[in-house]
């Protein structure tokens, strides 16, 4: 097991949390095929703790028919930072658990960067994160590291 610490979601409200899993649920479907390791990576990443019972069965859901990714995206605009960089490394996580990024999840990846606001630098460092720990075990979904200042 790593030492790279899971993100905490449950500062997120119920409806944020459903926002996030249903993101990966849509970047998963984006080339129009959930591939069973994308999935995989996000079953690894759901925490149903503190939901309700319909929240619960929400997720399933989100599992078999995902919402559009620029809805659950703009719950997060405004977002706090770490969490905003978190559903970005968890997107990119999702995305390279085939070991694949095709070119509709190029194009979601580009639209959770302008939505989520985070500048290429950013990205970039979250994209070197994600592929570091595709072969680790570590908890999910997995938290950023802390960005460099400059």
């Amino acid at each position: 097991m790593s030492d790279t610490p899971a993100l905490d979601l449950s500062s997120l409200t119920e409806d944020q949390r459903l926002s996030f899993y249903g993101a990966l649920f849509a970047m998963s479907a984006a080339d129009r095929d959930m591939d069973e390791s994308e999935d995989d990576r996000i079953f690894e990443s759901l925490d149903l703790g503190g939901l309700s019972g319909d929240a619960r069965k929400s997720v399933f859901r989100l599992a078999i028919q995902p919402p559009p990714l620029e809805r659950c995206l703009l719950e997060f605009q405004k977002a706090d930072p770490e969490i905003r960089r978190g559903l970005m490394l968890n997107l990119i996580d999702v995305v390279l658990a085939d070991g694949v990024i095709e070119p509709a999840e190029h194009v979601g990846l580009h639209e959770a960067r302008e939505v989520l606001g985070l500048d290429r630098d950013d990205v970039a460092a979250l994209h070197d994160q994600a592929f570091k720990i595709q072969q680790m075990e570590v908890k999910r979904p997995v938290r950023p590291v802390a960005r460099a200042t400059s």
